[in-house]
């Protein structure tokens, strides 16, 4: 069995021993706490509340920044959703072109040999071959 590292990192001036990831991930994840308890100090009262209702306040901070970004994402999704209906449409009216310039080159070929033998026959019929 493998044994977890453990990390210790500062948050609001105090040091927590943490587990569970890369050192570079908890010290990351611990130093964006840190900095929003930094935030929440600068704010006017903040020192006045009680210690719960300064945990509450983080903790509904964090929950507001992660509602955002959810709402960002699915934002983002539904705008890759478009984008993807609408490159399919477009790669659908390509193929639909591209049929229809195939087949336009296959009348234009068709034309081609008709406007061939009808010269032929016009020449056959100046130069008398045509008539018996």
């Amino acid at each position: 069995m493998e044994e977890k590292k453990r990390l210790s990192v500062v948050i609001d001036n105090k040091v927590y021993l943490l587990s569970g990831g890369s050192e570079a991930y908890l010290q990351k994840l611990a130093s964006y706490v840190d900095g929003k308890i930094r935030e929440l100090k600068k704010q006017p009262g903040y020192s006045k509340l009680s210690q719960e209702y300064r945990d509450i306040l983080l903790a509904l901070n964090l929950t507001e920044e992660i509602f955002k970004m959810q709402d960002e994402r699915e934002i983002f999704q539904q705008d890759h959703l478009e984008k993807e209906q609408e490159i399919y449409r477009l790669k659908q009216d390509m193929v639909d072109k591209t049929m229809r310039l195939d087949n336009a080159d296959k009348l234009v070929e068709e034309y081609k040999k008709k406007v061939n033998e009808l010269q032929k026959q016009i020449i056959e019929l100046e130069t008398g071959n045509g008539l018996r």
